[in-house]
């Protein structure tokens, strides 16, 4: 799960399946299993971005999506030199075909409602080795998973939304009123994750 802040959120995810996720211009005093890059900031630059990987050393690293002007091949040059501080890198394609991006590298595949949003459909992406759902709701990553494609990490924040109000379990479900946030989050995740692992 991508969150925030270091609060109720990433205190829940130590108790469950999850791995704790947040984007690089956000300060946390834990080190993240996950580190994304902030596309939705236009201050931020690739250069803090590599510094926070190289400092945070996180095994998957979001690379600057591949649009708005920048090539592959400067894409795939900045990839590689987070892959210096990261086990796995995510190289979202959205002005290149996914099949264009090199096998040594994740392949994003957006999913949310919000930012810039890739042209291609689900089986573009069958011939890539390794995939990372990036954010979107619950069910939609779960309709990409039952395709079979090779999904191998994902990530996002929908299920503390839905925690706000409730829990999820397959659709959003009031949850028993002396629940609180942190609880209500543990369980909306241990839920999610018990549905993957049913796949």
């Amino acid at each position: 799960m991508t969150v925030r802040s270091d609060g109720d959120v990433a205190a829940a995810i130590v108790d469950t399946d999850a791995q704790l996720g947040y984007v690089s211009t956000v300060s946390i005093d834990r080190n993240p299993y996950f580190l994304d890059y902030p596309f939705t900031d236009p201050d931020s630059t690739f250069e803090d971005h590599l510094a926070a990987a190289k400092q945070l050393k996180p095994k998957i690293t979001v690379s600057p999506d591949i649009e708005k002007g920048l090539s592959l091949q400067e894409s795939i040059e900045q990839a590689d030199q987070l892959a210096q501080y990261s086990d796995t890198v995510v190289v979202v394609p959205k002005s290149v075909h996914p099949s264009e991006v090199p096998s040594r590298f994740r392949v994003g595949l957006t999913l949310a409602n919000y930012g810039s949003n890739a042209p291609w459909m689900i089986w573009d992406y069958k011939s890539c080795r390794s995939i990372h759902l990036l954010g979107g709701p619950p069910y939609r990553q779960l309709e990409v998973l039952n395709y079979g494609l090779p999904v191998d990490s994902l990530d996002g924040f929908s299920l503390g939304v839905y925690a706000m109000w409730g829990i999820w379990d397959g659709k959003k479900q009031s949850a028993p009123a002396d629940w609180d946030y942190q609880k209500r989050v543990k369980v909306c995740i241990d839920n999610y994750c018990d549905r993957i692992k049913q796949l």
